[in-house]
């Protein structure tokens, strides 16, 4: 197989698609509308058809598209359909020439990106990682879809060669040196959303079970939480009615019990009572599942017992934005102890070693 120069090759278009299910439609758009002549390949041939009739031209495999284009964009499902097509029977790299470059726009673990920019790099062509969202700014478009965030990974020679097509696609996009940042990035993305999406679950929940109408809460608050996280079904009070029936004379296991000291009845909690600690005991009383309240709670007690330690030694990171008992001084502390004990030390710690790594004398 021969690897000669680009130059050798004047039938070759602008840009290829590989994969042109729903966002890959969206690129098509874009490319089109930017002025660009995009061919594309597809196992679905409906899809092929639809990307045909917005202006793409049909190619019959990703080695004959690859043969015609200067940027090959990826728009696939996981690494194993990335697999395929790149290293299978009449894929990417069949044809793939010097000067080229691939951008995987996928969902692509990083140890894939590496593997195939060091392929690529091989042949003297470009790799680029590039994780998309449709959920940053802009508005959506109803003939060119999403207004899409980017985010790119590789080398500054192989991002510049494909800047244009980025930026014909994205509403925005930020490059990230260095090989698989982009999925990265996106993954990181995907971990907000998903967190936020569990969160807004289990608000509601938490708010419907124990009988208040979640909306009325999110409309109040104005919570970004969408519709269909508020819509219920059933409001309950169970988990109040439980509670003010129990008493000490109750045998059955409760998350807290009824303080009568006051003007009236009211729920007693732990002493290390705080709002997180009162919504368990609320939750285990109405039998509300809340994992992610219960794991948010252990990393608070977990700060706070860390920030009381740091005091009682009269510790600090000599940074006045700095508060020992918020939660992410507990993430540091467990993902980076060193570098942490060595801020806490003021740039010393017990091991002989200063802040930039030399032994003392």
């Amino acid at each position: 197989m021969s690897h000669g120069s680009n130059s050798e090759r004047t039938d070759r278009t602008e840009v290829g698609i590989v994969g042109v299910g729903r966002v890959g439609q969206w690129f098509v758009a874009k490319l089109v509308e930017a002025g660009y002549d995009p061919v594309v390949c597809d196992v679905d041939e409906d899809a092929v058809e639809a990307a045909v009739s917005k202006g793409a031209t049909k190619a019959g495999s990703p080695a004959v598209l690859t043969e015609q284009v200067e940027l090959v964009l990826l728009s696939l499902p996981g690494r194993e359909v990335v697999e395929r097509v790149m290293e299978g029977a009449d894929g990417v790299l069949e044809t793939l020439d010097a000067g080229q470059v691939v951008v995987d726009t996928g969902t692509t673990p990083p140890d894939v990106d590496l593997h195939y920019q060091s392929v690529c790099h091989d042949r003297e062509a470009g790799y680029v990682d590039c994780g998309i969202t449709h959920e940053g700014p802009g508005e959506f478009d109803d003939g060119l879809g999403p207004s899409y965030s980017m985010f790119v990974g590789g080398t500054r020679e192989d991002y510049e060669r494909a800047r244009p097509v980025v930026e014909a696609l994205s509403h925005g996009h930020e490059f990230y040196e260095g090989i698989g940042n982009g999925h990265l990035v996106k993954a990181a993305n995907r971990l907000r959303q998903t967190c936020r999406a569990a969160v807004a679950s289990e608000v509601c929940e938490f708010l419907t079970n124990n009988g208040v109408d979640p909306e009325r809460v999110v409309d109040q608050l104005e919570w970004d939480i969408p519709a269909p996280y508020t819509d219920p079904e059933y409001l309950t009070t169970r988990g109040f009615d439980r509670a003010l029936r129990t008493d000490d004379g109750d045998t059955e296991e409760r998350g807290f019990r009824v303080d009568h000291r006051g003007v009236r009845p009211r729920l007693r909690t732990s002493d290390w009572a705080n709002d997180p600690a009162y919504a368990l005991d609320i939750a285990r009383s109405s039998d509300t599942h809340v994992p992610m309240l219960t794991a948010a709670d252990q990393s608070l007690r977990l700060a706070e017992n860390y920030g009381r330690a740091l005091v009682d030694r009269e510790l600090s990171f000599g940074d006045e934005e700095w508060h020992p008992f918020h939660v992410a001084a507990v993430y540091r502390a467990v993902n980076r102890p060193q570098e942490e004990w060595r801020r806490l030390a003021g740039g010393k710690n017990d091991g002989g070693v200063d802040g930039d790594g030399d032994e003392r004398n």
